[in-house]
């Protein structure tokens, strides 16, 4: 596992997709490994259904969970960047993701170890990097350079920082 962190702007994404709970590296039990796959698998299912559109990347979205009182609840949308919303879409949700200055960690390596990347991005260099948190989602962005069977695949993991 390799990882490059940089500061870039991310443009504006209209996403389409499904949402659900799970809890985040803050929980003392954390589940998105386990829960976050169920959520992406949900999402190609109900693409089945759906009228054929073209998208983009794969993005998934992470914000606290509303009206929750449980340490680290979160909720994750599972999101496609289309360029418009599709006529038939039965369960699938749109979200505007905007535009902004976000810490990008690329972990280079097998998705097997992305949740070990995503904790040292948030408990070693983050607080470490000086970078002040901007309320807004956190990312994982599935680009062209994404493949779940390599070991060489690409994921963006991206917190929202001032600028």
């Amino acid at each position: 596992m390799t990882s490059i962190v940089e500061n870039r702007e991310l443009p504006n994404m209209t996403l389409i997709g499904l949402s659900g709970p799970f809890l985040g590296l803050m929980s003392p039990t954390p589940n998105g490994h386990d829960v976050i796959p169920g959520i992406l698998g949900q999402l190609f299912d109900a693409l089945e259904e759906a009228d054929e559109f073209e998208f983009g990347w794969a993005v998934g979205v992470m914000t606290p969970a509303k009206d929750s009182d449980v340490p680290g609840a979160m909720e994750y949308f599972a999101g496609l960047v289309i360029e418009e919303m599709p006529e038939y879409h039965p369960g699938l949700q749109k979200l505007e993701v905007p535009a902004g200055l976000f810490s990008v960690c690329e972990h280079i390596g097998s998705v097997d170890e992305l949740g070990e990347t995503t904790q040292w991005f948030y408990s070693d260099y983050l607080p470490g990097s000086g970078a002040k948190w901007r309320e807004a989602a956190h990312l994982e962005v599935y680009d062209e350079r994404f493949d779940p069977e390599s070991d060489h695949s690409v994921v963006m993991i991206c917190a929202p920082i001032e600028g």
